[in-house]
């Protein structure tokens, strides 16, 4: 299936295209064909979409999570902000960073072959830590747009 901009991927390889071009250390993206970014894009859409997003969704045949209606607190603005009918930019950004990750890191989706630890003859690794499917800058990005800011604990006043 093609890349479909609100259908499987919340960007056009052309606004990814544009994004990257102001953004260091763009290598793995500018190395990938149209094919390939597209392709990276829906699969960052598809890993996003299955998160716990804040408020509801505006349709229920909306083939993903945003748009959505809600509010959500933005740190950087410190303010509370109202969701609309449009994917907000936290969203688009992440789609982007997340979709450069995936080019950047080959085999990171697939967690068959890990290992705690290697050794060959004398040389010994230990702890050996594959990268995250979900890098840091991606889930800063996108966690005032969470459930409960992404936490699985809970509080409760007395």
């Amino acid at each position: 299936m093609a890349l479909s901009e609100g259908v499987n991927s919340y960007v056009t390889v052309t606004d990814a295209n544009a994004y990257f071009t102001d953004r260091l250390d763009v290598a793995a993206w500018t190395a990938a064909d149209a094919t390939m970014r597209a392709q990276a894009l829906i699969t960052a859409t598809t890993v996003l979409d299955d998160m716990p997003w804040t408020g509801t969704a505006i349709s229920e045949s909306q083939p993903l999570a945003f748009p959505r209606n809600g509010d959500y607190f933005d740190p950087r603005l410190g303010i509370a902000v109202t969701l609309t009918e449009d994917t907000p930019t936290r969203i688009r950004t992440a789609t982007m960073e997340l979709a450069y990750h995936f080019l950047n890191n080959d085999g990171v989706l697939d967690d068959t072959g890990l290992v705690k630890d290697l050794q060959a003859g004398s040389i010994s690794l230990g702890t050996i830590i594959p990268p995250n499917t979900l890098p840091a800058l991606v889930r800063r990005t996108i966690k005032p747009l969470l459930v409960n800011s992404g936490s699985n604990s809970w509080w409760r006043a007395n």
